[in-house]
């Protein structure tokens, strides 16, 4: 696997994850369902935990930090809009509908015109390679264990594009000394110092807390700001840690990692 110092490379997958909409609901908000523009990376790992079959709460160590490695980028333009969800009010036992309905707001990522759908690229490696290549073959299959969906299950969703690639092929860079264009979404405790404001002519930088990793009791374990641009173009940038640019694309990602 690709990681920091100590860690040995393996193969890095790449896909995309497609649909119509999403909704990744953000951990600190209360009774109305804000989303983040882009997948968290608890997010992410379930839905690479569903492409594999893994059983809900069975996943959290295997794919975890110490374990996976996780970056993605946003691959089209997005907006927000809130639509009014009727649910049914469940307190003081109301789950056959005797107390009613409440009404939640909720916020929806969508498409931005002319795009037809959102579409995220997902960047995953492992300490296990075979899990890696086991994943690869699955999606060129079209092999999904449990059905995809973006957040909700009324965001459906599929994968295309999935692409693997050997360690000799990518180009990893280590602490760099220089910015470098960075295209996915990006820790912000990793990074050095921020470009100045005429390096960000044109860039509009959005900046949100996401949860990282979870405990085997589905409490947040980890918890960052995190850093994007809001078109998905790149960020030029300098940050600690390990980078990586694959052969076919001219940006730098980075992993989902303090």
């Amino acid at each position: 696997m690709a990681g920091s110092e100590g860690k040995a490379k393996g193969p890095l997958l790449i896909f995309e994850v497609v649909g119509p909409m999403a909704h990744f609901r953000k951990f600190y908000t209360n009774s109305s369902s804000l989303s983040y523009p882009v997948p968290p990376r608890t997010m992410l790992m379930g839905l690479i935990a569903a492409l594999l079959g893994y059983e809900r709460d069975g996943y959290y160590e295997e794919l975890g930090s110490e374990r996976a490695r996780i970056g993605v980028r946003l691959r089209s333009p997005v907006r927000t809009a809130i639509q009014t969800v009727n649910y049914l009010f469940t307190k003081n036992e109301g789950w056959d509908g005797s107390r009613g309905h409440t009404q939640i707001p909720l916020e929806l990522v969508l498409p931005r015109s002319p795009e037809r759908f959102v579409r995220y690229r997902v960047y995953f490696a492992h300490v296990e390679p075979e899990l890696v290549r086991k994943l690869h073959r699955q999606l060129v299959q079209r092999e999904y264990r449990y059905p995809l969906y973006l957040g909700l299950t009324e965001c459906p969703a599929w994968v295309e594009n999935p692409r693997l690639h050997d360690p000799g092929t990518v180009d990893w860079v280590l602490d760099p000394h220089e910015p470098l264009p960075l295209g996915t979404v990006i820790p912000l405790p990793r990074i050095v110092e921020l470009p100045p404001l005429e390096r960000l002519v044109g860039r509009r930088l959005l900046k949100d807390r996401m949860p990282f990793d979870f405990t085997d009791t589905r409490r947040l374990q980890s918890v960052a700001d995190v850093l994007w641009e809001a078109e998905g173009r790149p960020l030029l940038l300098r940050v600690r840690g390990e980078i990586f640019r694959l052969p076919d694309e001219d940006k730098y990602g980075v992993f989902l990692e303090l």
